[in-house]
């Protein structure tokens, strides 16, 4: 793997509030090297070694890119979906900004099965056939689709 330099301004992380960590009462001890001060309650993360391993993270997805792999790009803030979408739009990566499914990697076959239930939905509804269904049938269904659409239309 090659070494690449990557534009990692320290001051802008600081400005994105990089820093902020977690609360002081809920933390894994394993995170102490990571966590260079506490303020009110949070710890502060040490952003030199974050810009270190950003680089490094930088590094392996230019190369898994290169090759031709997949990615999957998860932001389930509020204030982070609609940068998440743009971003994988831009990039055509998959992404998720809603909520997380449980067992959305780990359960991959029940993932898959609504991956394709829900391509069926968006298929019917694109060639008209939800319009031929009886009301009641048809709104369950477009109902369906639309929440499916929310938690995985990424």
């Amino acid at each position: 793997m090659a070494r690449r330099y990557w534009n990692i301004n320290l001051e802008e992380m600081l400005e994105a509030g990089v820093h902020f960590g977690h609360g002081t009462r809920k933390w894994n001890p394993r995170m102490a090297p990571y966590i260079s001060a506490k303020r009110k309650g949070i710890h502060i993360t040490n952003l030199t070694r974050t810009a270190r391993f950003l680089s490094e993270a930088c590094d392996l997805v230019f190369d898994a890119a290169s090759k031709g792999k997949q990615f999957l790009i998860v932001g389930t803030k509020n204030k982070a979906a609609d940068s998440v979408a743009r971003a994988a739009i831009r990039a055509r990566c998959h992404y998720v900004n809603k909520k997380w499914l449980g067992g959305m990697l780990t359960n991959w076959p029940t993932t898959e099965t609504r991956l394709h239930k829900f391509r069926d939905l968006r298929t019917e509804q694109k060639t008209g056939g939800l319009n031929r269904l009886p009301k009641r049938d048809a709104a369950m269904l477009k109902r369906q689709l639309s929440r499916l659409q929310t938690y995985l239309g990424g």
